[in-house]
């Protein structure tokens, strides 16, 4: 099952799922996006799988959209347009299954949501983590859905609104993440955790999983959002600052 972008393979009853693009810290593309979608609804379809770790490949979780992408606007729409049935990150939350993010080095932006997305967040003592859309002209259309519930609505405006990077100490802190271990632990730590939700049973997880889950809707607000964003000149300017390494020139 394993792709160009996604490495895939299943540990006793938990599945693997690595972003694989270290040369690019893990950025997020539509070809990505898709893949990690359909190698999802193979583990949704597989009742030998009880668990699942999302990590990244090569050190880094995933440090956001890549806007180097000609399909990234295409990409950060299709994933809030619930009506269209391609949402790789609607797909992840609603997972039949308790998913685990292993996170390691960068989780920003749009892989920090993914993070996000996941039910357990568990961290090396490497990672770093920020909400940096606003710094690219666009915005955090899932964690405006989720991380108030997370860490508060005062923290969330706080991370929303100022960018600012995080490491795993703070964001164990503000509850953002469930726990820190040693850098070399990580997967061993994550795949210890997955073991043990095997002992309960799959119905009454999955029911559990929907009842916690049941106010995380917003996706017609968000998808507004972004329409508005993409159709002014921020998104283009902050992603062209961003390729050429200089500060942005915002049209407000």
């Amino acid at each position: 099952m394993s792709g160009k972008n996604i490495l895939y393979e299943k540990n006793n009853s938990t599945a693997i799922i690595q972003f694989n693009r270290p040369e690019k810290k893990n950025a997020l593309s539509l070809e990505l996006m898709d893949e990690l979608r359909g190698v999802l609804e193979t583990v949704e379809n597989d009742d030998s799988i009880r668990s699942v770790v999302l990590a990244g490949a090569g050190g880094n979780f995933s440090s956001g959209a890549d806007l180097s992408d000609p399909h990234s606007l295409q990409m950060m729409e299709q994933q809030i347009d619930a009506s269209s049935g391609k949402s790789t990150m609607i797909k992840l939350i609603d997972l039949n299954k308790p998913t685990i993010a292993a996170v390691d080095g960068y989780a920003l932006g749009h892989g920090l949501e993914c993070a996000l997305m996941c039910d357990i967040i568990i961290a090396s003592d490497k990672a770093e983590f920020g909400f940096i859309g606003p710094l690219r002209g666009s915005i955090c259309p899932y964690a405006n859905i989720r991380l108030a519930d997370e860490v508060g609505r005062a923290k969330a405006k706080e991370l929303l609104f100022t960018c600012d990077r995080i490491s795993a100490e703070e964001a164990l802190k503000i509850r953002l993440i469930n726990r820190i271990v040693p850098h070399e632990k990580l997967m061993e730590e994550a795949l210890e955790f997955a073991g043990r939700m095997k002992n309960a049973a799959p119905l009454a997880t999955k029911l559990t999983k929907e009842a916690i889950n049941r106010r995380l809707d917003g996706y017609e607000i968000s998808l507004k959002a972004f329409k508005e964003i993409a159709a002014g000149e921020d998104l283009m300017e902050g992603a062209m600052a961003f390729l050429e390494k200089r500060p942005p020139k915002w049209s407000q």
